[in-house]
């Protein structure tokens, strides 16, 4: 699964607040990029090399938030030959977490090999909902009490971690695929100071809380999880630095350059 970039990885809280600051999170427009590369692999994954960029765009659209991710990855394999693996995530939020529509499309080499659209209501705060998939097939999936979308997880963990949390978990259905929604476990570190040195923005100019987030299937019960990933989250919910770990390699994505998109006047 080299496609899923959780789509809420990368939200915002207002600039400047201190880490130890709690109150709702504050969501703000940004563009970032990030240099993508190969960080660990195991005996046997045959992958000898991995680089390429990752784009990820958050807006607010007045009725709602809109996510466009992009993942582009150039795979070298031990045996000869190389890939280029794209993906692309598009996403719209209501603000009240409770609507969500979904698009994504992978290629391989520039050939389609995954295509997932739809749009997923909960009938309530805490309640559960419905998904429903136009593509790649007409499916309907039930999602259970609790579910949150993306951006409204990611307004949890921030909050949770400007409140002193150290643990999180919630189901969460983003719609990349249609393995219905994970459980997802999030353990939330202390705010540090690491800044990225190669970039000077005020975005990422105020302390980071590393968190590591597990996925666990809803509907297979695996005791292990899908995958995981790290990411050093500043209080604005920038993240510096992203680890997608895999079941036999893990991929590294480093902050290069990040802009705040204008505010909208709705």
């Amino acid at each position: 699964m080299h496609r899923r970039v959780w789509a809420a990885g990368f939200a915002a809280v207002v600039l400047g607040a201190v880490a130890a600051q709690a109150g709702p999170a504050d969501l703000a427009p940004h563009r970032a990029i990030y240099a993508m590369g190969l960080s660990t692999m195991k005996s046997g994954s045959g992958i000898a090399a991995a680089s390429g960029t990752m784009s990820y765009e958050f807006d607010d659209a007045c009725d709602g938030w809109v996510v466009e991710n992009r993942i582009a990855i150039n795979y070298a394999y031990t045996e000869g030959g190389q890939v280029m693996s794209t993906t692309d995530f598009i996403t719209w939020e209501s603000k009240d977490g409770l609507h969500y529509k979904f698009r994504m499309r992978n290629t391989r080499d520039g050939q389609v090999t995954e295509d997932v659209e739809g749009a997923a209501d909960l009938k309530g705060k805490g309640q559960g909902g419905v998904a429903k998939f136009i593509r790649p097939e007409p499916i309907t999936m039930q999602l259970p009490k609790g579910t949150l979308f993306p951006t409204e997880h990611t307004v949890r963990l921030i909050d949770a971690a400007q409140s002193g949390g150290r643990s999180f978990w919630r189901v969460v259905f983003d719609g990349s695929g249609t393995e219905g929604p994970y459980e997802v476990n999030a353990l939330i570190g202390g705010p540090s100071q690491a800044f990225p040195a190669k970039v000077a923005s005020p975005l990422v100019a105020s302390p980071a809380w590393p968190m590591r987030l597990a996925f666990f299937p809803v509907a297979t019960k695996d005791p292990l999880p899908n995958f995981e990933m790290a990411l050093t989250y500043h209080p604005n919910g920038v993240s510096q630095e992203i680890v997608q770990a895999f079941k036999n390699f893990s991929l590294k994505g480093k902050l290069q350059s990040i802009e705040a998109l204008p505010q909208k006047r709705c």
